[in-house]
């Protein structure tokens, strides 16, 4: 998962002032905590300002002045490379004033989201310890809520690192977390359920199992009573559209990845114009008619420059022009096949491409040359020869094929048959009405 599906930060990590939300009984630390914030240019300085706030305010008794200095402290010593250390103790003195309800539960949520952010890109040991104090003071402190909602993000974290086996522990204590004693889910937390799951798809894609991630997949699209996130349901229909493209079912990829697309696009998540280049590639291998780019919510990216390759290509895949199909392919190389995920189905694109541009090349023919349909297409008779040997037993062809002289006979269809079939159709038909009426008598 290359997007944060869960959650978004409301607020930046930047170390500047910020707004006086909690009570201004102690003038004389809250006049000296923004002086230390004056001095943020000597980080040093600050750091000992800082440090001289949380002491008196430890001596007068913990206030909210005395927690906001503890986080400043964490930030300068995040700004130090080798302090990890440090950083951990004073973030479990931070979160000491969580214990004590020393802050308002919305402000302490929002500093241990902003916090966990921070931490995000760090190295993964420090990460997880960083993770498992904020668990155990969020257990201690029964903030139920938010200790699911980073127990999620150490999920995202253990996905990311390939961590499965500590990853699959944990999903597993998540999903108790919502049952109750007698192992009914608790309908509050349907929605978390179904994030507990989208974790579980994730992994199941990511280890390659698919038969675990079809059953997966199935209970997370029949769930009705929760309220996801739309990025959330975007990672589902993703992971359902990656899904269906390795059963080469191509018209349920096309639909997962439309919905995908509209999720993510309603999150403002970054993740829709990846997956708006899957919606292509999977509208193209499904031979859809419609331009999956002639949708209202996809033509604003018609002319992203990250979508341009994929929308030149549709033009081509719609005109069926065989050498500027080829050459976009290889002028946008690093933009089309740098994605491994649209590499593994370039092979099924060119097959499914080259087999209509075939169909339209032997329309106006009775008869014709297989070297010439290689050479039109510049490609080898040979697979020429296995193209129109798949059109013809998918009858998207009525036409056999002279191998001794390489020439395709199209077999031209009289009207006076046309007219023997119709009827012979409309005779069965009739039967199988008859034979139904018979039964419903009988």
């Amino acid at each position: 998962m290359s997007d944060d599906f869960m959650y978004e930060e409301d607020d930046e990590f930047d170390f500047e002032y910020e707004e006086d939300d909690g009570n201004d009984e102690d003038l004389g630390l809250e006049s000296k905590y923004y002086n230390a914030k004056a001095q943020r240019d000597d980080p040093g300085a600050a750091l000992s300002e800082f440090q001289a706030v949380v002491s008196e305010d430890q001596a007068a008794g913990t206030s909210e002045w005395g927690f906001k200095a503890t986080k400043q402290i964490i930030k300068l010593h995040l700004q130090r490379p080798g302090n990890d250390q440090q950083v951990l103790s004073s973030y479990e003195k931070m979160l000491d004033f969580v214990r004590n309800s020393t802050v308002t539960s919305n402000y302490a949520e929002k500093s241990i989201n902003n916090m966990l952010e921070r931490v995000g890109g760090r190295e993964a040991e420090f990460t997880r310890k960083f993770y498992q104090l904020t668990l155990a003071a969020l257990k201690q402190a029964r903030n139920d809520r938010l200790w699911l909602r980073t127990s999620l993000r150490l999920a995202k974290l253990l996905l990311d690192q390939g961590k499965f086996a500590e990853l699959e522990a944990l999903l597993a204590d998540l999903r108790a977390e919502c049952r109750d004693a007698q192992g009914q889910i608790i309908l509050e937390r349907g929605t978390q359920l179904l994030e507990i799951n989208a974790m579980y798809l994730g992994m199941y894609s990511a280890r390659n199992e698919p038969k675990k991630l079809k059953d997966t997949y199935l209970q997370c699209v029949s769930v009705k009573s929760a309220l996801p996130h739309p990025r959330t349901m975007g990672f589902i229909r993703e992971c359902g559209g990656k899904m269906y493209m390795a059963e080469r079912n191509w018209t349920e990829a096309q639909s997962n990845f439309f919905d995908a697309f509209k999720n993510y696009d309603e999150a403002g998540s970054p993740q829709r114009v990846q997956v708006l280049k899957y919606l292509v590639l999977a509208s193209m291998l499904s031979e859809t008619e419609v331009n999956p780019l002639s949708s209202p919510e996809a033509r604003s990216y018609e002319s992203d420059p990250a979508i341009v390759a994929m929308t030149s290509l549709v033009r081509a895949y719609e005109s069926q022009q065989v050498h500027e199909f080829e050459r976009i392919l290889v002028d946008h190389r690093e933009t089309i096949l740098g994605d491994p995920f649209i590499a593994r189905y370039i092979d099924d694109l060119r097959r499914t491409f080259r087999m209509q541009a075939l169909q339209g090349a032997v329309a106006p023919y009775t008869r014709v040359r297989i070297d010439v349909l290689g050479r039109r297409l510049k490609v080898e008779a040979t697979e020429v020869e296995d193209l129109l040997v798949a059109l013809i037993l998918d009858k998207r062809l009525d036409a056999s094929i002279d191998q001794e002289n390489g020439i395709l006979i199209l077999r031209q269809e009289t009207s006076d048959e046309s007219q023997y079939d119709a009827v012979s159709k409309w005779a069965t038909s009739l039967e199988t009405l008859m034979q139904q009426s018979l039964s419903i008598l009988s």
